[in-house]
């Protein structure tokens, strides 16, 4: 989830200003104290504990950049550590508080169990200044499914809450899967920086806004390769479906057990889901203010975030001010690993009400 109001010149070239200020926060009698004052690109960042982002090695760089790691400070409770922002969004970045709340609902549970849903509401946004804590109830702890609920609360308020469910693998003879599109592949298409280097040779976007572009896709963990360039861009209306590869940015652990790999493809997919609603609207999409009301995923496959993916998202339906998104994820092998639904608040910004 990107919550924002978009100015005209940076959403037509899909570029967003952009600003990091990472705050380390030690923790004393539950007062916060800043220790340190960091400007880094693209986001804000807050450290809410004495202790390193990522404890476990073998997280190595995705994780410590996503701030999906967590504190466990009791049984069922977790605190965050960092919470990332981007300078224009009103509140932490949506792909991180679902993540992490599949981090903490993933604790504990048998190494059979495999996560295969969620269900998620963004209730109020999270700012951060404050950690946020992470309570899990463990709904039901079954023979084959395992469910948890999950509820986020910062300064005493829900923001975030969500359903997951997990089960032990069950193997059948029916199968089938819908196909992935023909596609070239990620090898064969350019980078979202390669594209905005282009546009900017050829005068389409300016130097300015070039840079903007090349700091905001620089400051996400995310790698992409635009099937069209032009549903980067979003300089002319057009239908409003794309395709995209993806995956995480530096590695994740060989060893990690595949929960992992789908929180942390959780946290990449929620970028990219809503503004595929404004498509249609082109250069005009500068006037809508858009955010998050919900969010589900369901998991077919085992999934490596740190390898390629193609995710095709397409907007159903607009209206109401709403929009509904649908999109489907395969691997580079053409196996269906994951399905996403996303709804969202989209108004023109001049009548945005709370």
């Amino acid at each position: 989830m990107i919550s924002t109001s978009m100015s005209r010149a940076s959403w037509a070239s899909f570029t967003m200003n952009s600003l990091v200020n990472k705050l380390q926060l030690k923790i004393n009698n539950r007062n916060f104290k800043i220790m340190k004052n960091v400007q880094a690109r693209s986001s804000s960042t807050h450290n809410t504990s004495s202790s390193s982002a990522t404890e476990n090695p073998e997280l190595d760089s995705f994780l410590s950049r996503s701030f999906l790691d967590l504190e466990k400070i009791d049984e069922n409770l977790f605190r965050s550590k960092m919470l990332w922002k981007h300078k224009r969004a009103r509140g932490v970045y949506g792909g991180q508080m679902i993540g992490n709340c599949l981090v903490a609902a993933s604790d504990g549970l048998p190494a059979d169990q495999h996560l295969h849903s969620l269900h998620s509401y963004f209730h109020r946004k999270g700012t951060t200044d404050r950690p946020i804590l992470f309570h899990v109830d463990k709904t039901r702890d079954g023979r084959t499914y395992c469910a948890r609920s999950i509820k986020a609360v910062q300064c005493g308020n829900t923001i975030f809450t969500m359903q997951a469910s997990f089960k032990k693998f069950e193997e059948t003879h029916m199968k089938h899967q819908i196909p992935m599109p023909k596609v070239p592949y990620p090898d064969e298409l350019k980078s979202a920086i390669e594209i905005l280097d282009i546009l900017k040779q050829e005068d389409i976007i300016s130097a300015h806004h070039h840079e903007l572009g090349i700091q905001w896709f620089q400051g996400f963990p995310m790698e992409t390769r635009w099937v069209n360039p032009d549903t980067l861009t979003l300089l002319e209306p057009l239908y409003p479906k794309r395709s995209i590869w993806i995956k995480a940015e530096g590695h994740i652990g060989d060893s990690l057990h595949e929960n992992v790999h789908k929180c942390c493809l959780a946290y990449l997919c929620d970028l990219l889901i809503l503004p595929t609603s404004l498509m249609p609207y082109g250069p005009n999409i500068f006037r809508n203010f858009m955010t998050s009301l919900d969010h589900s995923m369901w998991f077919h496959a085992p999934c490596r975030a740190d390898e390629w993916m193609l995710f095709e998202i397409e907007a159903e339906n607009m209206g109401d001010g709403r929009a509904m998104c649908h999109g489907r994820i395969w691997d580079i092998n053409g196996n269906h690993i994951t399905t996403v639904a996303q709804e969202g608040v989209v108004r023109p910004r001049e009548t945005n009400a709370s």
